[in-house]
């Protein structure tokens, strides 16, 4: 019976949220230049320091729960485990994750990595999904208590999952912390309840403790990310000479039909002042190649189309469009200039993206310098022109020498690796009192 309550009062609190959701829409619109005033007050945070090689811990972690939603939560909640296992190597795990995470041992309840359910209209198309998530989530909780649980990123469903283990009294690790100083600062009542609140951007402790959640800054994944990636595939060596941009349209359809089509314009344009300048799109998601081959088909140029591939494509770019804000860090963490391209539909939202946001930027890079070092471009009347302009720019000149001189103080706030080991250390803490010496 207890996961039944369990469903029942995590749909009735969804409920209440979606009541809610107008009136404090409402407040966010009125207090954005006060919340916008207090994020230029907060502090920013030095690199943490090396990782651990080996945690000191009293205990061994025998089991543990372990939930991410899609595919960029999958990797970093592999490097994690893979951390985790150092310290336990009989350790098992189970949870909400993808077919890699399976491959590495983990006993999955359901894809939802594989399946990567983002924004309001696709949760709410998989509503039965994410109840079916909750009950087994529930279930399994209390018939075998995990040491711990380890909530990676997809904070839609795992606000309800930290509040179940919660009222459970298990330990709860939340891994990638939201970004509620940007948006829904309210939800912070529900993340105060974790036990471990790992953030991996300098600003954002600070953030989170104003607002009385104590947090860890354990760095950015990326880090990690960028000194695993897998090396460049024969089939592309052509991005070895030559100049390359890259076409970044996103990982959803949705993103990629609203975006492509404007970057397809805009290096039309680039390629008509740098006939040298050629293009690559590297993407992740197979169910949408053939919406991407067929996009390109119209291309009146050759675009390179780099299936299965991403980071392994970056650093041989001199220059890319990036829609995703975290791609933007991705991008500049191998030293390469992005511009930040964000196309909207209609101007409902583009009206909404200027009140809602209580940040001076979208861009994850422009937010950690403090000043826009990456153009951003937002908005329904995104002009090709200026875009391709942009990019000559930052390709070649002055323009792109202080970009990479401005860059650098900055790469180590989500380009040195470590995040990984400090965050398994901090399971460890949160699953076990440290070890102590004396």
């Amino acid at each position: 019976m207890k996961p039944l309550w369990d469903v029942l009062r995590e749909f009735f609190l969804a409920l209440w949220d979606a009541l809610l959701a107008l009136p404090r829409q409402g407040l966010a619109f009125l207090q954005q230049k006060k919340r916008l005033s207090f994020f230029q007050t907060l502090t920013w945070d030095a690199p943490p320091p090396p990782a651990p090689t080996v945690s000191k811990v009293s205990g061994t972690i025998h089991h543990l729960f372990l939930s991410c939603g899609d595919a960029s939560g999958e990797a970093h909640a592999l490097r994690l485990l893979h951390q985790l296992k150092k310290n336990h190597p009989h350790l098992s795990v189970s949870g909400f994750g993808g077919a890699r995470l399976q491959k590495a041992g983990m006993k999955i309840w359901e894809p939802l990595a594989d399946k990567n359910v983002m924004g309001f209209r696709d949760v709410l198309a998989q509503l039965p999904l994410f109840i079916r998530c909750v009950f087994r989530f529930s279930k399994e909780l209390h018939r075998h208590k995990p040491d711990a649980v380890i909530l990676v990123d997809y904070p839609g469903l795992h606000r309800h999952l930290l509040r179940i283990a919660h009222r459970a009294k298990v330990p709860v690790i939340d891994f990638i912390a939201p970004q509620l100083w940007a948006w829904s600062p309210w939800r912070i009542r529900d993340f105060k309840k974790a036990d471990a609140l790992l953030t991996i951007l300098p600003f954002e402790r600070s953030w989170y403790e104003a607002h009385g959640a104590p947090a860890t800054y354990v760095g950015h994944p990326l880090g990690d990310c960028a000194t695993s990636m897998d090396p460049l595939p024969e089939s592309l060596a052509a991005l070895t000479d030559g100049v390359w941009v890259g076409l970044l349209p996103g990982s959803r359809r949705r993103e990629v039909e609203e975006n492509l089509p404007l970057l397809m314009q805009a290096a039309k344009k680039l390629h008509q002042e740098i006939p040298e300048a050629q293009f690559v799109l590297p993407h992740l998601r197979p169910e949408i190649y053939p919406f991407i081959q067929e996009l390109l088909s119209q291309a009146e140029f050759p675009i390179l189309f780099a299936k299965g591939e991403f980071q392994s494509v970056l650093p041989y770019l001199q220059g890319a469009w990036v829609t995703s804000g975290t791609a933007v860090l991705e991008v500049a963490a191998h030293k390469v200039p992005p511009i930040l391209v964000y196309h909207l539909s209609s101007r409902w939202k583009e009206w909404l993206s200027r009140r809602w946001l209580s940040v001076p930027w979208i861009g994850g890079l422009n937010l950690l310098a403090g000043e826009q070092l990456a153009p951003e471009h937002v908005g329904v009347d995104i002009s090709p022109h200026q875009l391709a302009k942009d990019m000559q720019k930052y390709l070649h000149g002055p323009q792109r020498t202080e970009f990479l001189e401005k860059l650098k103080p900055h790469l180590p706030a989500f380009a040195d690796p470590g995040s990984a080991a400090r965050a398994a250390d901090a399971v460890n803490q949160a699953a076990f009192p440290p070890f102590s010496s004396s």
